[in-house]
């Protein structure tokens, strides 16, 4: 299915608030519908309307409307707030859109809820080295897709446009059987990992002309920083106590599958292209993880 560019939109935020949600808990989430603020309950809604006791004159009617209006307006006024200060996400527009359903929103929520984090973490850390973080741009699509890089699917970012690709079907999971949330986190950690390197000027040297080999390591020791920024960031939610022992073993795993050396992917993955072992990415993982800075991460300097 062929997809085209479409409509950007706000996501919803922080990690923390959806963060219950999406672990299976039975506490709703604090989120106002941005197209109808009033719908969660913050405004005027007839099934909350009808257990107010009957209006009693001139005074209650009055109590009634004022109320409504407060409501109204702090509404409006949290969902701009929230607007303002979430993610930018853009849905790209598909020639035969499917319908939506509860399990896309719920993966949706998280997209945006893990982005977020990543601005918020990436952001401080640009601060603290004196420069300022460009947010790149989040797009969902279903299929294939057009980009500055070319036609792609599944999830990819693109250095040209400063753009991730992502498809929140998550094929490239549902091949090594892995549904768990925080693997769909720690996909779209790498792929803000890969604009940090992009924007960052994380020093890779180049490869000479026509070394084809050279051209590959330089590859794998890409992939492989993108994986310890990961680490980076996801000690970054670990310090907010907001991960679990189970989300670094799913993360882990997850690499593990990943590997080159996987039966799986030697078939599927490009010659020219290497990703890194699964001892290797796990241990770049593993070592963002216990890191503080962007140099923890240095692929070239450091044995892979």
């Amino acid at each position: 299915m062929s997809a085209r560019a479409g409509i950007c939109r706000r996501g919803s935020g922080p990690f923390s608030i959806f963060w219950p949600r999406l672990r299976g808990s039975d506490e709703a989430p604090f989120q106002v519908p941005f197209d109808n603020p009033t719908a969660a309950g913050y405004g005027i809604e007839c099934d909350h309307r009808r257990r107010l006791a009957p209006r009693r004159g001139k005074r209650r009617q009055f109590r009634r409307r004022e109320l409504v209006r407060l409501s109204l307006v702090t509404a409006s006024l949290i969902a701009i707030v929230a607007w303002l200060h979430g993610p930018t996400i853009c849905e790209a527009a598909e020639a035969a859109p499917t319908a939506a359903n509860a399990g896309d929103d719920d993966v949706k929520h998280l997209l945006s809820v893990v982005l977020a984090e990543t601005e918020d973490f990436w952001g401080a850390t640009f601060k603290a080295g004196g420069s300022t973080y460009e947010e790149p741009k989040l797009v969902l699509f279903t299929g294939f897709i057009a980009t500055a890089c070319g036609s792609i699917s599944g999830t990819s970012y693109c250095a040209a446009d400063h753009r991730i690709y992502l498809d929140p079907a998550f094929p490239e999971l549902r091949v090594i059987g892995s549904t768990g949330d925080f693997a769909k986190a720690l996909i779209l950690a790498r792929e803000v990992g890969h604009h940090v390197q992009n924007i960052s000027g994380v020093p890779h040297p180049d490869a000479p002309d026509g070394d084809q080999q050279a051209a590959i390591i330089r590859s794998e020791q890409g992939e492989l920083q993108a994986d310890c920024f990961a680490g980076l960031w996801s000690r970054y939610v670990q310090d907010q106590h907001l991960l679990e022992d189970t989300d670094l073993t799913q993360a882990r795993g997850l690499l593990r599958a990943l590997g080159d050396d996987q039966p799986a992917n030697a078939s599927r993955n490009s010659p020219a292209k290497r990703y890194g072992t699964s001892q290797q990415r796990v241990r770049w993982f593993d070592r963002g993880l216990a890191g503080r800075a962007i140099a923890d991460c240095n692929t070239s300097a450091d044995p892979l």
